[in-house]
Parts: C-alpha cells; structure tokens; sequence
C-alpha cells in the first residue's frame, strides 16, 4: 500500500478510463459545436465588438466552475484590450447602459446569475446568457442566448460536460473576435500580468 492508501498498480491499470472519458469528452465537444446556433454566435460576436467599439465594458458573471470558466474569458478579452470585468470582485465598477453582461449557467436558471443579468438588464446592459438549455430564466432577459447542449456525459459528474463546453465556446470565440480585431498575440502578451 502507498502513502495515499491505493494499491499499487491501482492507478495504472485505470488509465483506461481516463482516455476513453477523454475520447467521451472529446466526442461530445464535435457534438454541441454542429448543434450551437449560428445565429447565436453571430448576436454574441456582434454585441461584444459593439461594446468594443463604443467603449463600454463586458462583465461576467456565474457560480461555481461557471464562473471559473467566465474568468477565463474575462481574462482573454482583457488580453484583446476589451474593458472586461468579472462580477463579484473588489475592483469591478458599477454597470452601465450600453455595457455588456456574459451570464453563464448550465440550467439557465441559477439565482445568483440571473439576478445579476436582470439587475444590469434594468440599467440598459445587454446580457448574452450561455446555458444548456433552451427556455430558461436567463434567455427571458437575454439579447442572444447560447444554447451548448453538452448531453449527458456518462463518466463526468454533475455540469462537468457543460463546464468544458463553456470553456471551449468562449475560447472559440476569443479566437474568432482576435480574427475580427487584428489584435495581435504581442499586443496581447503586453496586456498579461507582469507581477506573477
């Protein structure tokens, strides 16, 4: 027995299901990319260049891996020199009209965010909700809705398919506004941190 109470030899022989839960993974990400509306993306894409442009800002906002996965994108459109902030932090200013709301929530309807999308909503925000279900709380207040039907993975718990969804749309779509932008990776790298 090791230190950690396994068996030796445990750990090797259940390699196996880490590559095939990889492969599930992978498999369901082709998946949700053919059934994500086009017209969706186009609505975000638009919406967050609009705010660009006019010089307003992009929050973000969810709760638990959600929300790690929306400071993740707020993090990249920091890089891209977008005035992004994520919801709940010390530093972030209060919310304006024409400024721009990323709720992300894998029912659509988790109190937290949407009390937040409908807050900024009442000030003249423009919320884009990115959930995996259609007919949601967070869609009644949104000016495009992302729908990443992740499925049910069988061997990833709770909202894990819909966290890497999240994840892999809203990288996506850093990729897509860097096309958009001319924003180069130099450009990009000046913004990173420079105090870790």
């Amino acid at each position: 027995m090791s230190s950690c109470g396994c068996q030796k030899g445990t750990a090797s022989a259940s390699t196996d299901v880490v590559i095939s839960t990889m492969e599930i993974i992978a498999k369901q990400i082709e998946e949700t990319s053919k059934a994500v509306s086009s017209d969706s993306i186009s609505d975000m894409l638009t919406i967050l260049l609009t705010a660009r442009e006019n010089g307003n800002c992009v929050f973000v906002t969810g709760a638990g891996r959600s929300g790690l996965m929306g400071r993740a994108f707020a993090m990249r459109l920091m890089h891209m020199g977008f005035k992004a902030y994520v919801i709940g932090e010390t530093v972030t200013p209060s919310v304006q009209s024409g400024d721009v709301l990323v709720a992300i929530s894998g029912s659509g309807n988790t109190k937290s965010v949407v009390e937040v999308a409908n807050k900024c909503k009442t000030v003249g925000a423009s919320v884009i909700a990115v959930t995996s279900k259609d007919g949601s709380d967070l869609k009644k207040l949104s000016a495009a809705n992302v729908i990443l039907s992740a499925g049910a993975a069988s061997n990833t718990p709770m909202g894990t398919a819909f966290e890497i969804m999240a994840l892999v749309y809203l990288d996506s779509v850093i990729m897509q506004l860097i096309e958009l932008t001319g924003v180069t990776e130099d450009e990009m790298k000046a913004r990173h941190a420079n105090t870790e």
